[in-house]
């Protein structure tokens, strides 16, 4: 099986867990729930991934593919979360929630980590036209994340495929797979401290 589809089919279910998680539930068009999002929903959003994102991209610590000639794409998160934040006047809460996260040390771990940012800008594309159409939010100008590369965003995609592919034989099938399924969990994790945080009231405290 070629890595791109065992990925493909080792994170299938903590990738499809997340399309329901009751944080992110309002940025599916096709919601369960009858509920629609509102800008304070949005707000929590970016609250949690930008505490992922910030625990997470300092964890990497190896570049991937180590040629330098041939580099994958590698999505400028925490820059469009600052200017999601900035724009909404969000105060960053990477700080307030305990977590330590596994380094990203090897190729390997590194390919599977960006599997599954780059793969996200694909879904984000889809939640950018669905904010835009929901809460009037202009992609790179009234939020960034989930705009991600704009227009560019299926070419990126292809980008890093065509470089996983060709380095697919030097890395170790497992740890990418691994690190691919742990960074969905990561996510979940940050999505539910969130979500607690809301239920309790406790999100906006000292």
């Amino acid at each position: 099986m070629r890595l791109l589809e065992a990925l493909r089919t080792h994170t299938r279910h903590p990738h499809d867990a997340l399309h329901t998680h009751p944080l992110l539930i309002g940025l599916s068009a096709d919601q369960t729930d009858g509920r629609e999002i509102t800008l304070r929903d949005f707000h929590h959003i970016l609250l949690a991934f930008d505490a992922y994102y910030a625990h997470a991209e300092a964890a990497c610590v190896v570049q991937w593919p180590l040629d330098t000639a041939d580099q994958a794409p590698n999505a400028p998160v925490l820059s469009w979360l600052a200017s999601d934040l900035a724009q909404h006047q969000l105060d960053s809460w990477a700080n307030r929630i305990a977590f330590q996260h596994s380094p990203i040390d090897t190729p390997s771990k590194l390919a599977g980590y960006l599997y599954t940012k780059q793969g996200s800008t694909l879904g984000g594309h889809v939640i950018s036209k669905h904010l835009e159409r929901r809460l009037a939010l202009i992609p790179r100008l009234d939020q960034w994340f989930f705009a991600g590369y704009g227009s560019h965003n299926g070419a990126q995609w292809k980008l890093f495929l065509d470089v996983l592919d060709r380095h697919s034989e030097a890395l170790s099938h497992g740890e990418v797979i691994q690190s691919a399924k742990q960074a969905f969990d990561n996510i979940t994790y940050f999505c539910d401290t969130i979500y607690n945080m809301i239920k309790t009231e406790t999100l906006y405290e000292a």
